[in-house]
């Protein structure tokens, strides 16, 4: 249970890293973007009416990657106790 848990929280590290690395780069891009009017206004066929903010994925595709991410957590923490456990009983240091 111990092991879940901790495999739990490295999940969630993973997503919060991913999310905040994910907005940081969207926030930099919007304040370093610079429009060129001059262009814009050159070709007025090119200029759309409307707005489109992004892209929203699935949320069970954000589920899968949190479950599938802390199966892969889960069986590293697994491999590591059982190769440390292997090394201490071999007197390894």
């Amino acid at each position: 249970m111990i092991n879940f848990s901790k495999a739990l929280i490295g999940a969630i590290v993973i997503h919060v890293i991913y999310f905040m690395t994910t907005f940081a780069i969207g926030y930099v891009r919007t304040m370093n973007h610079k429009p060129d009017w001059d262009a814009a206004w050159a070709n007025p066929e090119n200029l759309q009416s409307e707005v489109v903010f992004g892209y929203a994925p699935s949320p069970l595709l954000y589920t899968g990657s949190f479950l599938a991410t802390v199966l892969v957590c889960g069986t590293i923490l697994r491999l590591y106790d059982k190769l440390s456990s292997n090394s201490s009983e071999a007197g390894v240091s």
